[in-house]
């Protein structure tokens, strides 16, 4: 019977494991198209203004090709992205008259929303 007991914790604790994955949500303020390249590898094949990526926890280096609506130019972002688990960050871009475009954290939530768990949303790119 105890056999059956840890039998049975060990397999509930590896289920539980696999549920806390995180993601990034990265989107531009006035709907401009970018790409997305996490770790050297690009994430976004077409230009979007909406991107959602699953992962694993950990320390990301991501970088986002935007087109400035102000002025047409295309800018290169870059940001060091520190995902723990449980969670979604949630970036967006941000325009200013005459500046660079910025990179912002606006929130933070739990993947148990159901944006997280729709798997339409996300960007499925194989990973090699």
């Amino acid at each position: 019977m105890k056999r059956w007991i840890v039998l049975f914790i060990l397999i509930a604790s590896v289920h539980s494991a696999f549920a806390y994955i995180s993601g990034i949500a990265i989107q531009t303020d006035k709907n401009s198209t970018f790409q997305v390249y996490i770790n050297g590898k690009l994430r976004t094949a077409q230009p979007k203004s909406f991107v959602r990526i699953k992962s694993n926890p950990g320390l990301f280096h991501v970088m986002v090709k935007v087109l400035n609506p102000n002025d047409k130019e295309w800018y290169v972002l870059r940001k060091d992205v520190r995902v723990t688990k449980g969670y979604e960050f949630y970036y967006k871009v941000d325009f200013s008259q005459g500046k660079r475009p910025v990179l912002k954290l606006v929130k933070r939530s739990p993947v148990y929303s159901h944006y997280f768990l729709n798997p339409a949303l996300y960007n499925k790119r194989p990973t090699a």
